[in-house]
């Protein structure tokens, strides 16, 4: 007999039995289906019920937030009488005359008498149905048949506050009733997961009480408020690219700084907090400087009278900024942009260690943005990439820190890239507090061909864990028993990462092996052989993907990785999603399925014309989005490997 929707859920990893009890009592109140009752009560994330059966009935899914965005003609819905639509939970979504093929939204995609009764009544030849949850459907006929506004606001209301930490906990922690005291866990959680979020809303250290933190601000005569670290960089990143418009040597400079550093500082292993003041630093590095010359450790190596400029400038977006209070890290980012590892950078002549990691990461960064972009640099013409790059091997324990060094040039060369593009941003976080192991596990990690981020300290674990930033995590007992608990506490609270699959490595007793098991950790490794330890976390993600984790926007340029490279590899992978592809004010996309383009759009064009146009673009900004959804008719069907071998090298 076949397994119940509820069983399934729970061998995917996606619930638990207590959240499935807990939703089929709701059932019995409301008749609504298991699914949507799991969903209603926060138990389990929209998109993850939906990709899980998108994956059953092999097609795509609509989420919510799409169908109350979704701008659906007339003319296609004059295709489907509306009582039809009620009736069987349907909502027409395009129409291709050509093919004479309807697309439509349904509970019940499999179905295929009630899809033949459909093609039937529309005169259509073929119907592509994609799933989506009956709730969301209904408020989308409310919306586009009766024209109703508000159709949305209690699913999305509802759904808002389900993912908000804090709320869920109680929902959460009786689902978890089985595992351990409710109370308890409720307690806990709440009190772990308001020090994530209260972490993730301080771009600088710990806040004083009466004192705002560096991103909380008060409105004249008005109450104080705070501002997130994420929305802060997000004005910086806008107002500093506005300003940069009219230097056309500099133009996206400062962001395309502060998103490579980002990445590095990343893989470094650098917490969220840090990375935060990394991007602030990377924004403002030029602010107040002269706008002649763009200084930079490259520059200021070769010219001495640049280095004498640099040293007086080099704290003009400090004094800037002196009275925002900037983070303390990010004051001293800026203060020792210029120093150089060997000690003959300015203004201090630090070197080495003594100089923030911050500084040494975003002075290699900028040093290789610089000598490849800027023909007004000190050397006095742009060099190529590999020039660039053989810059900072030359330079690599001189100028830069020899490991920041090496994972730039990871970076510039597209490996990294090219790596997060064939993982479809999934990424591995490893939390271990020795710094030997960490360095060997992280390496371990690697050459299994995962992306994988090293930290020392439960918090930015917890960090990770409240931006929902990883898909495996791994945490060392070396931790303490109990941190580690409180961080399998924090993963099983939330409906978010209740499914995450986290490996705990260690030796632990009997009896500590069977509260960890108890406490929500999916494996438990013996410390001893890392290539075994990797191997089993690779096993991890290969279910999580399997069982439809989904995977994460991927951004990039072509200075990192060219168009014939980028298409190679996404082709190559038989990826699927959206490619976004920006220039400047010139913007298109191409919607990929298993390694083919099927969708292409570009300046109010679509097909063939749209597809050359994105081709012929030689600079360029992307983002790759693999559970970005087609609502368009498919009208194409290319291979990418094929139209990568057409685009001129370089």
């Amino acid at each position: 007999m076949a397994k119940k929707l509820g069983e399934r859920l729970i061998e995917a990893g996606l619930v638990n039995a207590g959240a499935v009890e807990q939703a089929l009592e709701h059932q019995k109140i409301t008749g609504h289906k298991l699914g949507d009752c799991l969903v209603e009560l926060g138990l389990l994330q929209e998109a993850a019920l939906l990709r899980f059966l998108a994956a059953e009935f092999q097609t795509r899914f609509v989420s919510a937030d799409k169908l109350a965005k979704a701008k659906i003609p007339t003319e296609v819905l004059d295709r489907l009488p509306v009582r039809l639509a009620e009736a069987q939970n349907v909502l027409p979504l395009a129409v291709d005359p050509d093919r004479k093929l309807l697309s439509v939204v349904a509970a019940e995609p499999q179905n295929k008498a009630l899809m033949d009764e459909i093609a039937l009544v529309t005169g259509m030849s073929e119907v592509y149905a994609y799933v989506g949850l009956r709730g969301a459907i209904a408020a989308a006929i409310r919306k586009h048949y009766y024209g109703d506004p508000t159709a949305f606001a209690a699913l999305l209301e509802s759904a808002s506050a389900h993912s908000n930490p804090t709320e869920s906990t109680s929902r959460t922690g009786a689902a978890e009733h089985n595992r351990t005291s409710t109370s308890n866990r409720s307690s806990l959680s709440f009190r772990m997961e308001t020090d994530a979020r209260m972490r993730l809303q301080r771009a600088s250290g710990t806040q004083v009480a009466g004192r705002p933190s560096s991103t909380q601000r008060r409105e004249p005569g008005g109450p104080r408020g705070l501002v997130s670290d994420i929305d802060y960089v997000e004005t910086l990143g806008i107002l500093v690219g506005l300003l940069e418009q009219d230097r056309q040597r500099h133009r996206g400079h400062s962001a395309q700084l502060a998103r490579q550093a980002g990445i590095v500082g990343q893989r470094m292993g650098m917490p969220h907090k840090e990375l935060a003041a990394l991007s602030i630093s990377a924004y403002l590095h030029d602010l107040g400087k002269p706008s002649e010359r763009h200084f930079s450790l490259a520059s200021n190596a070769v010219n001495s009278e640049w280095k004498a400029q640099a040293r007086a400038a080099c704290r003009a977006p400090t004094k800037l900024f002196e009275t925002v209070h900037l983070p303390t890290q990010v004051n001293t980012i800026l203060a020792q942009l210029y120093e150089a590892w060997d000690g003959s950078g300015t203004p201090q002549g630090a070197k080495g260690e003594e100089i923030t990691l911050g500084a040494r990461i975003l002075a290699a960064v900028d040093s290789f943005l610089e000598l490849t972009k800027n023909p007004g640099n000190a050397l006095g013409k742009a060099m190529t990439k590999e020039q660039a790059l053989e810059h900072l091997r030359t330079n690599s324990g001189v100028l830069y820190d020899p490991v920041v060094a090496d994972i730039v040039i990871q970076l510039q060369s597209g490996e990294l890239l090219r790596h997060r593009l064939e993982c479809e941003g999934r990424q591995v976080l490893v939390v271990e507090p020795d710094e030997t192991a960490r360095g060997e596990l992280l390496e371990a990690v690697l050459k299994q061909g995962l992306v994988a981020h090293a930290l020392s300290t439960p918090e930015g674990a917890q960090d990770g864990l409240a931006r929902q930033d990883c898909d495996v995590l791994v945490v060392s007992l070396r931790l303490g028993q109990q941190e580690v608990l409180d961080l399998l506490q924090q993963a099983r609270s939330t409906p978010e990462t209740a499914g995450l699959p986290i490996a705990v490595v260690g030796e632990p007793d009997a009896a500590t092996r069977e509260r960890l098991m108890m406490g929500g950790a999916t494996e438990l490794l013996l410390p001893g052989d890392k290539s075994l330890v990797a191997k089993a976390v690779r096993a991890l993600l290969d279910d999580r993907v399997l069982h439809n984790g989904p995977g994460r926007v991927v951004r990039g340029s072509f200075d990192e990785l060219p168009p014939r490279e980028l298409l190679r590899t996404l082709g190559g992978g038989k990826k699927s999603g959206k490619l976004q592809l920006r220039q400047h004010t010139l913007e298109g996309s191409l919607h990929l399925e298993g390694g083919r383009v099927v969708f292409a759009s570009f300046g109010g064009h679509t097909g063939e014309p749209a597809l050359q146009a994105l081709l012929k673009m030689k600079q360029a900004d992307f983002q790759y989005d693999p559970d970005a959804l087609l609502l368009d008719v498919p009208q194409m069907d290319q291979d990418l490997q094929a139209l990568a071998s057409g685009i001129t090298a370089g």
